[in-house]
């Protein structure tokens, strides 16, 4: 018995390894000639490839081939032996390091790119292509990439921005506090709105001079002084607080927006007013709890009960899920995707409702068996989310393998799945 329920949980794994590498991925950017941008782990300037995942899954690319020559598409497989490594969250990216030398790890390849140009391609495990492309000469320290994430759209980066969002200017709009009770005082001690900024880029970036706004019908609303450098310059993978307090005699960092927690809308522009840096809209938010992203420079977005101002969101502790910048307004029902996924032992549900209903959230196994009830209470337009600790209604453990969690409000039905590996 113990053996078939090991062959069980290989095949739902299997199942659902096969069901998320069926997603699409994109090679991203890339960087044929690297002299001083970005070090790998060993302190080498190597190419790298950067693939980005921008699916509400994760994506192992553990068993994929990936290339530097069309004709040849199984040029090197990487390597299925560390899926921690090898795996793309939602939203998120990966980089591999093109520079022959495997021993080095898994996401070392064994090819490498010329900065003549050439050919890259991804491949499905079976030989499918997921994606490819040719390019030309390259120069040293500017990468090639899609602008924006995803599209068809190529473009060069004197500012690459390895493993995160791309962008001309590579500043992120990370993080932000619309209703700020008791969290975090600014310098005079007081209790300000604020907008935490990251630079994804491999240089620093000095934002005076940019505006910001909260409303991108008008993005030169105030103009971020240039007067301080020291102050205003982002150094690469580091973070810089913005006030929203409306108080410019405070400081070249307190700006003259202010947020509302009932939800509107934020936007970094460059120095010439209308070249858009990083814009977001988002809809209401809750006292003391901020809305970041729930890696730095990537694209999932979730609700911090615990904000990581001015320092790395991983450190945050989650309350919510959105996979992307919010609407003002709900007007669907939606049945997000658990995070996270697979998972051990918990994991979150989130989910929006346009208008007052009841709502059930109710896990079932592969059977049909209901294990149980999370939700069942009518709720008002909004977005709510349920922790579920892979127990069911007695308390007790599940074992693992693959479940199905169901929405229902009103007329509206949704599954999706999950796995639990413990």
């Amino acid at each position: 018995m113990k053996q078939f329920s090991t062959i069980l949980l290989l095949a739902l794994v299997l199942l659902w390894a096969l069901g998320a590498s069926a997603q699409t991925l994109y090679i991203n950017e890339f960087l044929a000639s690297n002299d001083s941008c970005l070090a790998d782990e060993y302190g080498e300037y190597d190419d790298w490839i950067e693939i980005y995942n921008p699916g509400p899954n994760p994506v192992d690319i553990g068993g994929m081939y990936i290339t530097d020559d069309l004709t040849n598409p199984t040029a090197w497989q990487i390597p299925t032996t560390a899926p921690d490594s090898t795996t793309i969250p939602p939203g998120g990216f990966l980089l591999l390091w093109a520079d022959k030398q495997p021993e080095q790890g898994v996401l070392h390849v064994k090819i490498k790119l010329s900065s003549g140009g050439e050919q890259i391609g991804l491949y499905a495990s079976d030989g499918t292509v997921i994606d490819t492309l040719t390019f030309g000469p390259q120069t040293t320290d500017i990468s090639s990439g899609r602008y924006p994430d995803g599209t068809d759209n190529w473009m060069t980066f004197d500012n690459p921005t390895p493993r995160y969002t791309n962008r001309p200017i590579p500043i992120i709009v990370n993080e932000f506090m619309a209703s700020n009770d008791s969290c975090c005082p600014d310098e005079y001690g007081e209790y300000d709105d604020w907008i935490e900024l990251f630079n994804a880029g491999t240089s620093p970036v000095d934002i005076g001079g940019m505006y910001i706004t909260d409303d991108l019908t008008n993005p030169t609303i105030w103009q971020i002084p240039a007067t301080a450098p020291d102050t205003t310059t982002i150094l690469p993978g580091q973070f810089l607080v913005l006030w929203a307090d409306k108080q410019p005699e405070q400081g070249v960092l307190h700006v003259k927006i202010k947020l509302s927690s009932g939800g509107e809308q934020i936007g970094l522009f460059a120095s010439d007013g209308t070249t858009p840096v990083d814009t977001l809209t988002f809809g209401p938010q809750a006292t003391d709890t901020s809305y970041g992203r729930i890696r730095d420079g990537q694209n999932c977005w979730v609700f911090f009960s615990q904000p990581t101002i001015g320092a790395p969101n991983e450190g945050g502790t989650i309350v919510g899920i959105w996979h992307g910048p919010r609407e003002a307004t709900i007007q669907n029902y939606v049945l997000l995707p658990n995070y996270p996924n697979p998972f051990n032992p918990g994991t979150t549900i989130s989910y929006r409702i346009p208008s007052t209903a009841r709502v059930t959230i109710t896990i079932f196994n592969v059977l049909g068996q209901r294990i149980r009830t999370l939700v069942n209470q009518v709720k008002t337009a909004g977005e709510y989310s349920v922790y579920w600790d892979g127990k069911d209604e007695l308390g007790r453990e599940v074992g693992s393998g693959l479940y199905y969690y169901t929405m229902k409000a009103g007329k509206y039905q949704i599954s999706r799945r999950m796995l639990l590996i413990r």
